[in-house]
């Protein structure tokens, strides 16, 4: 049985990450004994709700009166870096929700040291488990046609917002401290994009804030990613009048779209098929994503079967990211100096 605790008691810990560890497939596997909460209101109301759990206030209490396996952090981003730090010298195994680190310069230092450590790290990009993009996987693959055109557009009308107890808003902070549409959403089709098409070559963004000026970073980005076998564009906005999503991957032989809600529609050479997937808004769909997330964790912990490929999808998340990021500050510099 492997205890783990969770770092970071919100609403992604509770509505997604416990659910999941709820399977039947769990019971003798894999358990949460414990949370670290540094927030005291949210702290000592959960432990009301969940008191076969323990509680503390610092992963460092944590540590010197309890004994885990592994960690799953869930904290906002702006804290993964030194608590994966922390975990690792610990030699405690890591599951980290997405972004795992806000640079790549802390990218880089967690790399290097995962790679020389035997703990297993995963990082949440549970987007890979959907049957959705499976087959958006499976259609690039199996084309015999060099080049695709992959789009996603991805519609909110604002940031989440979490937790009604918390009043630390991160997701609308700047982006060096973890906020902004493109670091809450857009990594998942960042990492989805270089799955599906391959390692970006060139990369061209503009981050813009159209309808919530009260939020400090951008709540729109449109970002296109040219690989060797085509273009990934990312449409990603917090200004939508509702929510609402599609995609679509395209080449000269046929396409597959989808929609919000709806089963896929694949045209291959003129043959028009319609394919069933879960609706991806769906709690308890994205509920199994998890689920397949930890079961391949807890197989790589039991057969000390280290994934290097887990790290590198990590760190190559957030080299495309800072690139999105450089690339739209370049364009604005390149504006102003235009304008004089």
């Amino acid at each position: 049985m492997l205890n783990g605790a969770i770092i970071g008691f919100g609403k992604i810990a509770r509505a997604s990450h416990l659910e999941a560890y709820k399977a039947e497939s769990f019971k003798d596997k894999i358990r949460i004994t414990s949370v670290v909460e540094p927030d005291s209101v949210n702290r000592l109301k959960s432990q009301m709700e969940y008191p076969e759990m323990k509680f503390y206030q610092s992963l460092e209490e944590l540590l010197a009166y309890d004994r885990i396996d592994f960690v799953d952090i869930t904290c906002p981003p702006k804290y993964h870096y030194e608590t994966i730090q922390k975990c690792i010298d610990n030699k405690l195994h890591i599951i980290c929700e997405k972004p795992f680190t806000l640079n790549i310069q802390e990218a880089e230092l967690v790399k290097r040291k995962l790679e020389k450590s035997e703990i297993i790290f995963i990082p949440c990009h549970q987007y890979k488990y959907s049957p959705i993009w499976k087959e958006f996987k499976k259609f690039a693959e199996e084309s015999s046609e060099s080049k695709k055109i992959l789009q996603f557009n991805i519609f909110r009308t604002q940031a989440d917002p979490g937790l009604a107890d918390f009043s630390n808003f991160w997701r609308t902070t700047p982006p060096e401290e973890g906020g902004g549409i493109l670091i809450d959403t857009g990594i998942h089709y960042l990492y989805l994009a270089r799955w599906i098409l391959g390692q970006p070559i060139k990369v061209y963004s503009n981050l813009k804030t159209l309808k919530h000026f009260d939020y400090r970073c951008e709540d729109s980005a449109f970002v296109n990613l040219e690989t060797e076998n085509g273009i990934a564009q990312i449409s990603l906005t917090w200004s939508a009048d509702k929510r609402f999503n599609d995609a679509r991957i395209v080449c000269g032989e046929g396409s597959l779209f989808y929609e919000s809600g709806r089963d896929l529609q694949k045209n291959i050479n003129g043959k028009k098929i319609e394919i069933p997937v879960p609706d991806a808004s769906d709690k308890a769909h994205y509920v199994s994503l998890y689920e397949s997330l930890i079961s391949d964790f807890i197989n790589a912990v039991e057969n000390k079967e280290r994934r290097l490929d887990w790290i590198e999808d990590a760190y190559q998340s957030i080299n495309i990211l800072t690139n999105c990021y450089n690339s739209s500050a370049a364009e604005a510099v390149k504006s102003l100096a235009d304008e004089q």
